[in-house]
């Protein structure tokens, strides 16, 4: 790389960082406004509409994982609900509005919100081993930068981070139950399931890539991405950067679905939608440096092309479904592509599981959408699936893109619940 290249990369870099400065102190007035001290984060007991939750801790070798109940804790085993989000939203809060609404469709339910193991504010990074097992693309000329002498914590792996959840399911006396997962969230309650089959009775999971990849597309990023660019996110500064401008710019592409949006129009302050909206706007683009070093651990560690070949190891008799945010790959007011993951078309990460709803498109075209393969419901619209298809239920949610538990929880919540009667009508 020749020096003029890197001058510049380098004083692309030093505006960079002095853009997040300005950005993040505005974000953080702006979130003090408009929440205070009334955060989830500052309360160890808590209410979201008539459901009260509690933040709990399971102490395993000294170290405590944080989880969040709410529901009958008396519940049977097919009426208990094991939640996990994602990243960079909070893990934990990012799934209590869908966690309410499940509970207002059932009553009777448990549910545990577990945080992501070794993402708790006073955890430590101890980088114990040589060699990452992926390398770095830096912006803005998407050169390749070698981790081959990078230093990793173990313990940030997602393979590591479910053996910790099997360990606080077994001290919490949980032998069976159902699964949902978001995110990040996805990916280790998939290695939970490959190592720890009985658990699960079923299992849900939302924007999340599934089996299918063709290298190439890896290529098109960060301009189109299809699926997560994880090798951008191992520095933290660049994923301050693509997140804070694609959120409040849309560029390269937008991720919160203007369906969304347009709700959140003249919202009034202490709302849920408010909120929501706070959370997905600003405190999503609010995440601490220490936070991100985490981030980047893990994804020194994984990478969606190893997480797809992981899938091939998912035990056949767990019946799985897809919530999927319905506005994925549609083309914002813009002319930008709203998220990273789409269902149908020319990258279809999907098209070994549903009828193609748009063939050939590259992004959604109503003129082409081909309707009789949608099953409208009262809060999502069910696709269907392909004969042999590995699937058992897949949901588009609409009003929402890949935050679909926090743009639309209503939607996603009516769909896991149909799907979760499924399994037990099954199960009897």
């Amino acid at each position: 790389m020749n020096l003029i290249k890197l001058l510049f990369e380098f004083i692309f870099k030093l505006l960079a960082h002095i853009y997040i400065f300005l950005s993040e102190l505005i974000i953080s007035i702006l979130i003090f406004t408009r929440e205070g001290k009334h955060s989830f984060k500052n309360l160890k007991i808590f209410k979201v509409g008539n459901v009260d939750f509690e933040k709990k801790v399971v102490s395993l070798d000294s170290y405590d994982h944080q989880y969040i109940v709410c529901g009958n804790l008396t519940a049977k085993e097919n009426e208990t609900l094991i939640m996990m989000g994602g990243i960079p939203t909070d893990s934990s809060e990012s799934m209590i509005w869908m966690a309410e609404e499940l509970s207002k469709k059932n009553a009777f339910l448990k549910i545990l919100i577990l945080h992501l193991p070794f993402y708790e504010n006073y955890s430590e990074i101890t980088p114990s081993k040589n060699g990452a097992l992926f390398n770095s693309i830096t912006l803005p000329f998407i050169r390749e930068v070698s981790n081959e002498d990078e230093k990793i914590d173990p313990k940030f792996s997602h393979f590591n981070q479910a053996k910790i959840v099997a360990l606080m399911l077994k001290k919490l006396n949980i032998s069976k139950a159902h699964f949902i997962g978001h995110d990040r969230g996805v990916v280790v309650f998939e290695h939970l399931m490959i190592e720890n089959e009985r658990l699960f009775l079923s299992f849900s999971r939302g924007a999340q890539v599934w089996d299918y990849y063709e290298n190439e597309w890896s290529k098109l990023a960060p301009n189109i991405c299809v699926g997560p660019p994880h090798r951008f996110f191992t520095y933290p500064w660049q994923i301050k950067l693509l997140f804070n401008i694609i959120t409040f710019f849309g560029f390269p592409l937008t991720i919160r679905s203007e369906g969304f949006l347009k709700k959140c129009r003249n919202l009034k302050k202490g709302t849920q939608l408010y909120n929501r909206y706070t959370h997905l706007t600003y405190k999503a683009n609010f995440t601490t440096k220490k936070f991100l070093q985490k981030f980047r651990q893990t994804m020194l560690q994984t990478d969606y092309l190893d997480e797809i070949k992981n899938r091939k190891h998912l035990p056949e008799q767990v019946k799985i479904m897809q919530y999927q945010g319905e506005d994925e790959f549609k083309l914002s007011s813009r002319n930008r592509l709203v998220s990273d993951q789409p269902y149908f078309g020319k990258y279809n990460l999907f098209r070994n599981e549903i009828y193609d709803l748009y063939p050939d498109c590259a992004s959604q075209d109503l003129s082409k959408c081909q309707s009789q393969y949608l099953e409208i419901k009262e809060d999502y619209k069910k696709v269907k699936l392909i004969p042999n298809a590995r699937m058992s239920f897949f949901a588009l949610i609409p009003d929402s893109a890949h935050f679909n538990v926090i743009e639309n929880p209503k939607g996603c919540a009516s769909a896991v619940c149909d799907f979760i009667q499924e399994c037990n009508l099954k199960n009897i």
